[in-house]
């Protein structure tokens, strides 16, 4: 696939996020290839690649005699499956990004103050845009590409892509309202990561990072409800 091709099918894909995590379609909706297609001005190969990748992630989903359809947001069960993923393959990626923790740490540093000043952002509108909790989201999602990018496995990262976990998160949030923004609890959460990481202590980042990812569970609403099933 040529670089050019990749990039179009990135930017179809990101296209396609933003309208699912907004509730542009119901659950359920069909996505038309060729409909998509015209709408996006594309030919219909980048749609058909976007709508595949999607697929992996669990927000859209593949139904015999009507193609690629709408996935329900995730239940308790799936959240609870989705946190314990993350939990597998983030401290795998910290462990391993500990080899790089000088640029490891540079990085985190850079991301969280990112982040932070989004939140800042967001704590001082009363009704948050759609744009500004993407561009949080991204940055809550930047901090933790920032592990994978040091730990220098590449299926590592292919598996945190398919499993696109801010958008599953931006799309619950976004239906939930502006109320369910977790930016303090993140915030705070990032913060513990980042010390341990500055203080070159292993397993209190991987602590942490575990702590941070279940907790991210809790608010979402799927450990504590999928243990009561």
């Amino acid at each position: 696939m040529s670089v050019k091709r990749q990039v179009l099918r990135a930017e179809v894909q990101e296209m396609i996020l933003d309208r699912l995590t907004q509730g542009s379609w119901r659950p359920g909706a069909r996505l038309s290839i060729d409909g998509l297609a015209r709408d996006l001005d594309v030919s219909p190969t980048p749609v058909r690649e976007a709508l595949v990748a999607l697929e992996r992630s669990g927000l859209i989903r593949y139904q015999a005699l009507k193609g690629y359809v709408v996935a329900e947001p995730l239940t308790p069960q799936q959240i609870a499956e989705l946190i314990d993923a993350r939990v597998v393959i983030e401290t795998a990626a910290m462990t391993r990004a500990f080899a790089h923790w000088e640029e490891l740490t540079a990085d985190l540093v850079e991301a969280h103050a990112a982040h932070q000043a989004l939140a800042d952002r967001i704590a001082e509108t009363d009704e948050p845009p759609y744009e500004l909790i993407h561009e949080y989201f991204l940055a809550d999602a930047a901090f933790h590409e920032a592990i994978f990018r040091h730990a220098g496995n590449r299926f590592l990262d292919s598996m945190r892509e398919t499993i696109h976990a801010h958008a599953h998160r931006m799309r619950q949030t976004w239906s939930a309202g502006p109320g369910q923004i977790d930016s303090a609890e993140a915030i705070a959460e990032h913060a513990a990561v980042l010390a341990r990481v500055q203080e070159r202590n292993h397993d209190g980042a991987l602590q942490t990072l575990r702590t941070h990812l279940e907790a991210v569970g809790e608010r979402s609403g799927g450990m504590q409800e999928a243990a009561q099933e």
